[in-house]
């Protein structure tokens, strides 16, 4: 495996991270807001950590990084890759959390070479008793191979947090298929990389 795809699926890992504040810059040229399942998300945290990634988060207004209830993130990986290999190395995390813990779980949908990785994990107490974040996150992966080749992520994620649980699984159980198909459908930007 080279060393860009190995970067990639790092950095792809759930998102139980806070980020540090730094300049918001687009560097893929997206053009924005992003409006998505009625709701409308703004750029508001961007990173380009080496030359060949780069990610941004997109939040609406009413929420913030550190605890949102839904966030949009738009990645790329400049490079030559199979994309079955990288849904197949997204899988093989998968299956590693779910040794540890049970709630892990996911699905993979395929259209006209596109993928789309819907999958749930969650942050539990130390004794393991207890849900303390449940995330749910919407991948859908497409392969560039015009200008700046590579894998393009759009993707949605969706928290539950302790005190709104069984609201978030209420609705992940009564809307299951609604952010698949708003991922699925939604137009991906044409990349340009700043």
């Amino acid at each position: 495996m080279n060393k860009p795809l190995k970067i990639f699926l790092f950095l792809l890992l759930p998102l139980f991270s806070l980020h540090a504040q730094n300049k918001i810059t687009d560097y893929l040229n997206v053009p924005g807001p992003i409006i998505i399942g009625s709701k409308v998300y703004n750029l508001t945290w961007s990173s380009h950590p080496n030359e060949n990634y780069f990610k941004q988060e997109y939040l609406s207004s009413n929420e913030n990084i550190e605890k949102y209830n839904t966030l949009v993130l738009v990645e790329f990986v400049r490079g030559n890759f199979d994309i079955k290999d990288v849904i197949n190395q997204k899988v093989t995390e998968l299956e590693e959390m779910k040794k540890a813990n049970p709630l892990v779980n996911y699905q993979i949908y395929e259209n006209n070479g596109e993928y789309i990785l819907d999958f749930l994990v969650s942050e539990n107490s130390k004794d393991g008793k207890e849900v303390t974040v449940a995330e749910r996150n919407i991948y859908r992966y497409k392969l560039v191979t015009e200008n700046n080749k590579g894998i393009l992520l759009f993707a949605v994620s969706e928290r539950g947090y302790k005190e709104n649980m069984n609201a978030f699984f209420t609705n992940f159980k009564n809307n299951s298929t609604q952010w698949i198909e708003a991922v699925g459908t939604y137009p991906l930007p044409n990349i340009k990389i700043k």
